[in-house]
């Protein structure tokens, strides 16, 4: 949990020359601005990339470039769910930056998908069969054998036939066209003031801002980013208060006064709910780790927090477990 950006890159152009030529670029952008680091542009082909992930765990840094490069795409029987499949790249073109102390690394470049991939298909996964249950303002979604003895009936088959029957491999398109890369960078907590505070914080989120920024302005590219620090392009409600929230894009404020606060309140939020998170872990014998308990003024942080309204059903749903443990 933590303020964070998050960014698509997408080009038209269709040659793997053109799109090397564009991560140079976009990587002498990066060295044009003030990042802590800015690694040597990476290229891996079909031969690396198509291998099991699990199987490049020993090389960190191949399977942390194959990981960024990669995207999910929803697989079209169980949208209900909204279950997708994770796509490895065919090609990469990237490089790693660093922002600064207490950032996550920030990646960029091109990548390039195959047009289909092989997906397991069950019916247990499928639309067809899934009842979807409204009860107490949630919804839940469960196999439905019913419709499933029909959907038998009505293809002739014995109503008997168990689902392991249809199990098999199914190819999708993946719709990835051309050449894209999609990625994250958490920059909340560069704001600890052991890593440079709130200085530091606003270097790293305006070095990764600027650069999507400058990406965007060079020729065949298109950059989306979700900035939750507001300062650039977001999504976000205008009114978290609303029965039905109604989330739009907002086009960025650039305004470093604003963005300072964002990052302080962040910080109160966090500090506030992982502390009530922490005393109920704590009740059931568990332990709750983030970054922002070694702030030097984490409990000052976490007071400030407390105070927040919208926290308050939260706090109090975590302080009636905690006691309702220490009552057994």
């Amino acid at each position: 949990m933590g303020l964070t950006i998050k960014y698509e890159l997408r080009s038209r152009t269709r040659s793997a020359e053109r799109a090397k030529a564009i991560v140079a670029q976009m990587r002498q952008l990066a060295l044009d601005l003030p990042f802590e680091s800015v690694g040597d542009m990476r290229y891996f082909g079909p031969d690396v990339c198509q291998q099991p992930i699990d199987d490049l765990r020993d090389n960190r840094e191949l399977f942390d470039a194959i990981l960024d490069g990669s995207m999910s795409v929803n697989i079209p029987w169980s949208r209900k769910r909204s279950a997708s499949i994770h796509v490895q790249p065919l090609e990469i073109f990237s490089f790693e930056t660093v922002p600064g102390p207490g950032s996550e690394p920030a990646s960029f470049g091109l990548v390039r998908f195959p047009g289909e991939i092989e997906a397991d298909y069950r019916p247990e996964d499928d639309d067809r069969f899934i009842a979807t249950i409204k009860r107490g303002g949630s919804t839940r979604w469960q196999f439905d054998w019913m419709r499933w003895r029909r959907w038998l009936e009505r293809n002739g088959h014995p109503a008997w036939t168990p689902t392991d029957d249809f199990q098999e491999k199914r190819t999708i398109t993946t719709r990835l066209p051309g050449w894209r890369y999609g990625n994250f960078c958490k920059t909340q907590y560069a704001s600890d003031p052991r890593c440079g505070g709130v200085p530091n914080f606003i270097r790293c989120h305006l070095c990764v801002i600027h650069l999507l920024d400058r990406i965007a302005q060079l020729p065949t590219m298109k950059v989306e980013t979700d900035d939750e620090g507001k300062y650039g392009r977001s999504y976000y409600t205008d009114d978290p208060w609303a029965e039905e929230r109604v989330y739009t894009w907002h086009e960025g404020q650039y305004n470093v006064k604003a963005l300072i606060q964002e990052v302080g309140e962040w910080n109160e939020m966090i500090a506030a709910g992982l502390g009530a998170w922490q005393d109920a872990a704590r009740a059931h014998g568990a332990e709750v780790e983030s970054p922002i308990t070694s702030y030097p003024d984490f409990e000052h942080l976490e007071f400030k927090g407390q105070r927040q309204e919208y926290l308050a059903p939260f706090l109090a749903a975590m302080k009636e477990l905690a006691e309702r443990k220490e009552d057994e």
